[in-house]
């Protein structure tokens, strides 16, 4: 598990909780200003997001707490997830080698 807070500018965007556990779950709060951001069309962020969480199989709770450019809005959100990835991702030292999660075993 871990979390991830990035700021750029105005905009201001966390990935709560990337939980890679084998279940499948997200929450995805994001409103953009425009249709279009650039060439893309703002609703795939948020399409991308959920379907990224369920094809992965994670728990994922991804926000924009604060922001008015649409492109700094999405650039937070995805530089968060990265962290967040690179961080859950980490071999814990401090396990020893166990497998961390209280069942022992991460399903998937």
């Amino acid at each position: 598990m871990s979390h991830a807070i990035v700021p750029m500018d105005e905009a201001l965007s966390e990935v709560l909780v990337v939980d890679i556990r084998g279940r499948a779950y997200s929450v995805v709060e994001v409103s953009f200003g425009r249709v279009n951001i650039g060439e893309l069309c703002a609703d795939l962020i948020r399409h991308f997001l959920g379907s990224f969480a369920s094809e992965a199989k994670i728990n994922l709770h991804a926000k924009v707490i604060t922001g008015i450019n649409d492109h700094y809005k999405a650039e937070t959100l995805f530089k968060a997830l990265g962290r967040a990835l690179d961080s859950a991702t980490r071999i814990d030292e401090r396990l020893l080698g166990r497998v961390p999660s209280t069942k022992e075993v991460i399903e998937g």
